[in-house]
């Protein structure tokens, strides 16, 4: 057979083989910009450049896009049909469910809001959407958006990185709250009183008390008199309370897209 011949019919099986391998494995998942500050409230542009890159490396890193988006209005609509259509319209979430969460700030009305895909709404639950907007929500208020932005980016990461590696953050399970460094002399003084106090009074107890030698010293006359005794089981009640139930996990709804969303919002 002729060089080139085979050449050309190697390449050919080569070319056909590599056209049934799956899309998704062939390219990389490449998201439009996952932060759109159409409002204008970055002013810096060294601060956006920082701020898109933290948000492109968690979310490659994560496998679940997190993104920001900010507008001047939301053209009327409600912010979660907003949220939930910008992020389902414009190619974002990555993998079959699309995952992603996706942070909405409309300063028209100074509405909020953060709508959840796939996996997102699996490690962002309504407990901990609470959670996370009471981090990023003080600084948004004072119109800090940067710092804003960068705690809402950390909690994403955060709460990504504990639903893959442990259960998710949920009711019962939050983030415990770091202790303040003025707690622990504090505690240990608090402490100390505590001991001192108690044993204050243990010691003034026991100042009428006089060392006795026999075990009958410790009876007085006439207090013990036992002629016959026996225990007789009669019935036996149990009382039952309900559980109070506990509201975990995510609650869902479905955008226009047909998608499933997570996700909750407010004003700031």
């Amino acid at each position: 057979m002729n060089k080139k011949l085979y050449h050309f019919i190697f390449s050919v099986f080569i070319l056909f083989f590599a056209s049934l391998l799956p899309y998704n494995n062939l390219h990389t998942h490449a998201a439009p910009p996952r932060l759109v500050d159409n409002a204008g409230l970055i002013k810096s542009s060294a601060e956006i450049e920082n701020l898109t890159n933290k948000l492109n490396e968690i979310s490659t890193r994560q496998q679940c896009d997190v993104l920001i988006v900010t507008v001047k209005t939301l053209e009327g609509k409600t912010p979660m049909d907003y949220a939930d259509d910008y992020f389902d319209y414009n190619g974002y979430g990555f993998g079959e469910d699309k995952s992603g969460v996706l942070l909405l700030v409309s300063i028209e009305d100074r509405d909020w809001y953060v709508s959840t895909t796939g996996y997102g709404i699996t490690a962002i639950t309504d407990a901990g959407l609470d959670y996370i907007s009471s981090k990023f929500l003080p600084d948004m208020k004072k119109s800090d958006y940067i710092k804003s932005f960068n705690t809402f980016a950390d909690l994403c990461d955060k709460f990504l990185t504990q639903a893959k590696t442990d259960k998710p953050y949920d009711n019962g399970n939050l983030p415990k709250e770091p202790l303040g460094l003025i707690w622990i002399p504090g505690s240990l003084i608090i402490g100390f009183l505590i001991a001192l106090s108690i044993t204050e009074t243990m010691r003034k107890q026991l100042k009428t008390v006089n060392k006795k030698t026999e075990a009958n010293d410790y009876l007085k006359d006439g207090s013990l008199n036992i002629k016959n005794s026996k225990d007789i089981f009669l019935f036996s009640t149990i009382s039952r309370t309900a559980k109070p139930k506990n509201n975990s996990g995510s609650s869902t709804h479905s955008g226009s897209s047909g998608t499933s969303h997570g996700g909750g919002g407010g004003k700031f």
